[in-house]
């Protein structure tokens, strides 16, 4: 896409995918650290914390689903430019890996809901298993997370690199305004 017809800011769709989908990951974030983490399996509100984390997955899996395919419907800014060849292969890099994590996190959760016969639990037809580092889906979540966080870590560290160092307002890009 050449620099000329590449608009200045990315569409509003963009836009409002790309914050829901913030605010989505950091409140899975939040849950699974709070909630899921410290609540014992035998506690009975345990399953309702998992069936909110369960419902959370799926409505963000639906919105990352659209910020896929809106990713080629709408044109997008030209490529942010950091100041340097190796912090721009850097910038493709993280923003290819928070997709790559935020799928393998869906699926893993996904999976291992489906290991546990969490959807039976939720039914009222079975109890949750003692302990879900059994299933092989759990390791795979687990190490996801901190992938991923860490990936959260440095989109947001880049952003406000780009807003107080280099001073180059990109944030406006992924707001609304004129295009």
């Amino acid at each position: 896409m050449s620099k000329e017809s590449a608009p200045a800011r990315y569409h509003p769709v963009h836009v409002v995918l790309h914050w829901l989908i913030a605010i989505m990951v950091i409140g899975a974030f939040a849950i699974g650290m709070t909630f899921l983490d410290s609540t014992p399996n035998t506690a009975p509100e345990k399953v309702t914390y998992l069936q909110y984390h369960a419902v959370w997955g799926q409505v963000l899996a639906l919105l990352l689903l659209a910020r896929l395919i809106t990713r080629f419907v709408f044109k997008r800014p030209a490529p942010a430019d950091a100041g340097s060849p190796l912090l721009n292969f850097a910038s493709k890099a993280v923003h290819f890996l928070l997709y790559v994590g935020m799928f393998l996190m869906l699926f893993s959760g996904a999976n291992m809901s489906m290991q546990a016969g969490l959807m039976n639990v939720f039914a009222g037809q079975g109890s949750l298993p003692q302990d879900f580092r059994v299933f092989p889906a759990r390791g795979l979540h687990g190490i996801t997370f901190s992938m991923l966080f860490i990936l959260v870590l440095l989109h947001f560290g880049a952003a406000m690199y780009h807003q107080f160092i280099r001073k180059d307002n990109l944030l406006s890009r992924m707001w609304f305004g004129k295009r």
